[in-house]
């Protein structure tokens, strides 16, 4: 009976443990990633929330999720959301130029050259303004096949300048990136798979 005992008090300390780094599904009352509002001068790349979700009828999809303070699609700008899964780093962008279309995107950044990002497979995307909420719409085959109750883990966004405008920032001394979570090294809840796609 003792054994029974510690091994409950065993398993349940353990989960205690596993399940608040575990998110089922997230939205923007629940996301994976948060971040504090007003860590950046620029509106448009200051993060609030970052999150993964699925829908039952598209099951080859993973849908990412980023809400800024406001939506700014008129100066150059990157904005990700990354994560790893099976131990291989994947990442979600969205390119806003200010002469140019802009571009959703996602896939292996492999070691994240302008070569290599601008040549990561395109996917479908929204803006909406309403909410200041960018959406990616990813095919599960482009960023490793996931499937059902696998993880994606050491989740993180970022939202920076590029372009001329970032070398002017850097020339300035200014830094008007934005980190989510704030510290590097730090990262978000983990994002468990529901539909094999």
């Amino acid at each position: 009976m003792r054994k029974k005992i510690i091994g409950l008090l065993v398993c349940t300390l353990l989960l205690t443990i596993i399940i608040p780094n575990l998110s089922l599904a997230g939205d923007p009352e629940d996301p994976e990633i948060t971040d504090d509002l007003g860590d950046t001068n620029l509106p448009h790349l200051d993060i609030e929330c970052a999150w993964f979700y699925e829908n039952p009828d598209e099951p080859e999809y993973l849908f990412t999720a980023i809400k800024v303070k406001s939506i700014n699609l008129k100066t150059n700008a990157v904005l990700s959301i990354r994560w790893n899964y099976n131990g291989k780093d994947y990442v979600s962008g969205f390119d806003t130029y200010t002469f140019q279309k802009d571009v959703f995107r996602s896939g292996d950044p492999k070691r994240g050259t302008h070569w290599q990002w601008i040549n990561m497979p395109e996917c479908e995307g929204t803006i909406d303004r309403n909410t200041n909420v960018i959406t990616w719409k990813i095919l599960k085959s482009n960023i490793g096949h996931p499937k059902k109750d696998d993880v994606l883990t050491n989740t993180r966004a970022a939202a920076v300048p590029s372009g001329l405008i970032s070398l002017i920032y850097f020339l300035t001394g200014r830094d008007y990136r934005d980190f989510a979570p704030n510290n590097q090294g730090t990262y978000g809840l983990n994002y468990q798979i529901h539909y094999s796609g």
